[in-house]
């Protein structure tokens, strides 16, 4: 969740607003004064979480070459922990999507 200030549509306040990604892609925000909350339709959610899963995983390869490339030792010592943190990071990404069912 990121936290950031923006003007809220409901109660016109400045105030801090809690934004939940899902991937890449803007799920909701919700203003911290008055509670007011913007989600995504699910079925537009969804969509979107599917397109932006698609060219994430289609680019992995290429990000891994050069970040390999850029930094082989860094590389080398962070892959493995990388890789056991994906599946939680997956699994929090679709329970996003799906939490308004």
């Amino acid at each position: 969740m990121h936290r950031v200030v923006l003007q809220c549509t409901e109660c016109h306040e400045v105030a801090v607003h809690e934004l939940t990604y899902a991937g890449r892609i803007l799920a909701q925000s919700r203003c911290t004064a008055c509670g007011a909350t913007v989600r995504h339709e699910e079925s537009d959610l969804r969509a979107a979480y599917l397109r932006d899963l698609e060219h994430r995983l289609l680019s992995k390869p290429v990000r891994l070459v050069r970040r390999a490339a850029q930094h082989p030792v860094r590389f080398a010592f962070s892959l493995p922990g990388a890789v056991l943190r994906q599946p939680g990071k997956m699994l929090a990404e679709l329970r996003t999507v799906l939490k308004g069912r």
